[in-house]
């Protein structure tokens, strides 16, 4: 390699990705910052696929700008990431994953940014690839100077980012190499402690993160017993580089969510009895040293449950609860509102399966079970009546409650298709141009509600296209959903001037002619009806 100082040092670390390092290595090569500006240092770490003859030949292509080191294999990334650190020279350093691959400005924009702002830390937008997930909420707060760890940054702690090498080597900042998963976790975020400024750039798609169609990627490949040691060994850098207070919450919140969530899935049931009880132990550890309330509370119930049979060391009752495949109904009583996890008033506290602030709305819909679809008339005349049954019991037709439900109708633009669904934070932000009457009747654990949707008031916008809507209000959050044709509807005559449709998924679609209602209410009932047809 040539003696000039190159500007970015490229390390990869790799282990039987050859399918994969063609388009990673040439995607380094082809960078528009230019080779002259770039060394890429790959370290084989023991690879039987082939690859390490195949970063050979192109140090041989390359001589200029690739170094490859082979070495005996170390069971991770660590280990060879800390050797190509330590042969580095380049002002910056940038770490990628032998099976991803790069934009190809991403190096220089990246270079720029820390240039131009004096960045330590460059986050550049991710893109998932085959079904891989890329890091989404970290990119919801862009900008050059990112606080850390009060900030969506911690739900993006892979190296795969631009470390200006002086901070790397000031605080002699390595991988840690006991552990084969989650090592670039460490540090990740003691070098955005040290960082004196982190830049998130979204302007461009930086970082390609590819799922292997071996699933061989470690992190997915590791055992729980490798994870948990490692989500202590996480825990154990976030004690020692901050005291107690909002910032330590932040990272320790995020091993919860995420880390040690992932111990409390179906692999867990897949492990000995030994394995298993070691697990929930450990889990149970950190809970009880770490979970404070406050983190507790903002936890999705679904993983609030769990953590709750955990810290109780209770492997029976965290079975059932990672064996509940729903549907899942919901329970509201005064201003509160409950998920009915297995669990739910028979053992567990409810504070564990009280939703605050959780989205819901998937598995609310999808317990949402259209009865039957009718003609009728009450005093505001025709309507359209549907008959559900809802997931939740506790609820009525009253807004401003824990559990309340309404019903109407919004307008479609033309050519559109019905919205989905969505969710609001606050009730009074969300409602129907057209109120409907609806009464509901409790059924157990569930409610059965009746729609009533005046026809004159559609008529009074003609033509007109609608979607029939469902609004309940759970605790602090009202949900919208499109009302469904029900799949054996079978209703006869017509409607002049009305027609009820199925759009997309099974939305109900109610289309007003021009030629409007009146016409066919001044006939009666005996002489209308309503047909279904498909939009």
């Amino acid at each position: 390699m040539n003696g000039a100082v190159p500007d970015v040092t490229v390390i990869t670390a790799v282990y039987n990705t050859r399918p994969y390092l063609a388009r990673c290595i040439g995607s380094v090569l082809s960078q528009t910052i230019g080779p002259e500006r770039i060394e890429l240092i790959a370290v084989d770490d023991g690879s039987t696929d082939g690859g390490g003859a195949e970063l050979d030949r192109f140090a041989a292509a390359h001589p200029e700008t690739i170094r490859v080191v082979h070495q005996a294999n170390s069971g991770g990334p660590a280990a060879p990431s800390n050797v190509a650190l330590g042969l580095a020279r380049g002002r910056y350093v940038f770490f990628i994953g032998s099976d991803d691959h790069l934009g190809p400005e991403a190096l220089e924009r990246m270079v720029a940014c820390a240039e131009e702002h004096g960045s330590d830390v460059v986050l550049g937008k991710m893109i998932g690839v085959g079904g891989r997930r890329a890091p989404k909420a970290a990119f919801e707060q862009p900008g050059v100077d990112v606080p850390f760890p009060l900030s969506k940054l911690v739900w993006a702690l892979s190296n795969t980012k631009l470390f200006r090498r002086d901070l790397v080597e000031r605080h002699r900042l390595r991988f840690p190499e006991d552990v084969s998963v989650y090592s670039d976790v460490p540090f990740t975020i003691e070098a955005m402690a040290h960082a004196g400024k982190i830049s998130t750039l979204v302007d461009y798609d930086y970082y390609y993160t590819v799922e292997r169609a071996d699933a061989g990627n470690v992190t997915y490949s590791s055992r729980l017993s490798e994870r948990l040691a490692a989500t202590r060994r996480i825990v154990d850098t976030v004690t020692r580089l901050y005291g107690p207070g909002p910032e330590r919450d932040a990272l320790l919140y995020r091993t919860f969510a995420y880390e040690q969530w992932i111990l409390l899935q179906a692999g867990l049931l897949a492990l000995d009895e030994r394995e298993r009880r070691q697990i929930l132990d450990g889990v149970a550890d950190l809970a009880d040293a770490h979970l404070t309330d406050a983190m507790r509370r903002r936890l999705p119930v679904e993983k609030r449950v769990r953590f709750a049979y955990a810290q109780r060391r209770d492997l029976e009752g965290l079975r059932a609860a990672i064996e509940f495949d729903g549907p899942v109904r919901f329970a509201a009583a005064g201003r509160r509102a409950f998920a009915r996890y297995p669990g739910f008033r028979a053992g567990l506290g409810e504070d564990a399966f009280e939703l605050v602030g959780d989205t819901v709305l998937g598995r609310l819909a999808g317990g949402i079970e259209a009865l039957g679809l009718a003609w009728a008339e009450d005093a505001a005349g025709p309507c359209l009546e549907l008959r559900l049954r809802i997931p939740v019991s506790g609820i009525d037709g009253i807004n401003g409650v824990a559990g309340a439900v309404r019903a109407g109708a919004v307008r479609v633009k033309p050519g559109r298709q019905p919205r989905k669904r969505t969710a609001a934070l606050a009730s009074d932000d969300v409602g129907p141009q057209v109120e409907a009457a609806v009464e509901v009747t409790a059924d157990g654990e569930t409610s059965l509600v009746r729609v009533r949707l005046p026809l004159r008031e559609l008529a009074a916008s003609r033509p007109a296209r609608w979607s029939p809507r469902l609004y309940v209000t759970l605790a602090d959050r009202c949900y919208d959903m499109p009302l469904t044709v029900p799949e054996r509807a079978r209703l006869r005559g017509n409607l002049r001037g009305v027609t009820v449709g199925r759009g997309a998924g099974g939305r109900m679609v109610v289309e007003v002619a021009s030629t409007g209602l009146k016409p066919a209410v001044k006939r009666g009932l005996a002489h209308v009806g309503i047909s279904i047809g498909r939009k």
